[in-house]
């Protein structure tokens, strides 16, 4: 007699016994022996893995088996890869190429009383993405001292709610996002990140990585794809303290070297403002101009004018030279926008 059977015949013994006013109690008591007639015969069957995490494309394999001495019969039920219905005790799921987002097969066991029993396996399908990549959503060059924003396109990717993206500026981690989305199928993502741009920027690399964390049952190493390096170009504005003055003091008939440069980016576009004399003369030394004064006399005391420019702004230092005295100097700055002509 098996459990199912024995918990029929009590039912009746408990109404008839009992009386119909009893039937509540008897019902309760009958969902209580046929779960445990379940139990003891094999209901639900037990699933060999009864979680997986799979690549789309990628084969799966999934057995069903039960130790139920009562069983009729047993098969898969799946929008792909079901069985017929097979003997005990135990029936296989088995798909050469995984091809749909959200399988949701089950396995059912038929009992010879003509109960049923169920059990669905827990199937999570990825796909890495088709690409990851940076850009600077059309802004091109930045310049020094502003904010910009940088995006991550990660393109195709499943299950999203799984995805991390993660910014790195050169080799340090700056920004990590993960997604809510509960889509299952492939879908487009991004993050964005943003910057405050130090000169020190320019030149620097950032880069984004897409990372599918598909937990205990997924790959040992997290499946991921990296893009490209984005290359930062940080327009320098031109420092106030571009004027290098080789002495401060001199005398008549001394040589006198007047220097100016600037560190910016782009390179600055330097030029001396002054009155010509025939013992002065104008050189240019890499990102330097120089005058060079031989054997100075009064004829070139006087004002000289540093002018250093480049398309995110201007600087102007002025140097007043006195024959046997000092050098004093003061500093105009204007910077503007880019491309603003001076």
């Amino acid at each position: 007699m098996t459990g199912l059977v024995a918990a029929s015949i009590f039912y009746r013994i408990c109404v008839n016994t009992r009386g119909l006013l009893a039937r509540n109690e008897c019902v309760e008591t009958l969902l209580c022996l046929q779960n445990f007639a379940f139990t003891v015969t094999g209901c639900p069957p037990t699933l060999t893995p009864s979680e997986m995490v799979v690549r789309f494309g990628d084969p799966v394999l999934i057995n069903c088996s039960t130790s139920a001495t009562d069983v009729q019969g047993m098969g898969w039920e799946a929008p792909f890869g079901g069985t017929g219905f097979e003997r005990p005790p135990v029936v296989t799921w088995r798909v050469d190429k995984v091809e749909e987002w959200t399988p949701n097969p089950f396995c059912y066991v038929t009992l010879v009383n003509g109960s049923q029993c169920t059990v669905n396996p827990l199937i999570t399908v990825y796909k890495t993405p088709d690409s990851v990549s940076v850009s600077d959503m059309g802004h091109g060059s930045m310049v020094e001292g502003r904010e910009y924003d940088l995006k991550c396109d990660v393109i195709n990717v499943a299950p999203v709610q799984n995805l991390t993206v993660t910014w790195y500026r050169g080799n340090e981690t700056v920004l990590t996002q993960m997604f809510n989305d509960s889509t299952m199928t492939p879908v487009n993502a991004s993050s964005t990140l943003r910057i405050s741009t130090p000169r020190d920027y320019n030149g620097l690399t950032f880069r984004c990585e897409a990372e599918l964390h598909l937990g205990p049952k997924g790959p040992k190493f997290p499946p991921n794809v990296t893009s490209p390096p984005y290359t930062a170009v940080v327009l320098c504005k031109i420092p106030t303290n571009l004027l290098h003055v080789s002495d401060l003091r001199h005398s008549s008939g001394e040589d006198v070297t007047l220097s100016c440069s600037a560190d910016s980016n782009p390179p600055s576009n330097i030029r001396w403002v002054y009155t010509p004399a025939v013992n002065s003369n104008v050189t240019t030394e890499g990102h330097q101009k120089i005058i060079t004064i031989t054997r100075a006399t009064s004829t070139n005391a006087g004002f000289y004018i540093c002018v250093a420019e480049n398309k995110v702004g201007r600087n102007t230092r002025f140097v007043t030279l006195m024959i046997k005295g000092m050098i004093t100097d003061s500093v105009q700055n204007s910077y503007g926008n880019v491309g603003k002509n001076y």
